[in-house]
């Protein structure tokens, strides 16, 4: 567990300053505030166990 977050980290912040080294018409406010729900998603996720066969059915 904290082999994944201690890649995570370094990729996530990699991947945040990528997609903001674009021009969007977006601002950076509404691209971080959208990123941040994700990850409060991801949490919660990890949290109770949700997992992709758990959604599907195949538990």
């Amino acid at each position: 567990m904290n082999k994944n977050i201690i890649l995570a980290v370094p990729f996530g912040l990699l991947a945040t300053a990528l997609v903001l080294s674009f021009a969007y018409s977006a601002p950076v406010e509404a691209v971080v505030g959208f990123v941040a729900v994700l990850v409060v998603l991801l949490i919660a996720a990890m949290e109770y166990g949700i997992t992709w066969k758990s959604l599907f059915g195949r538990s």
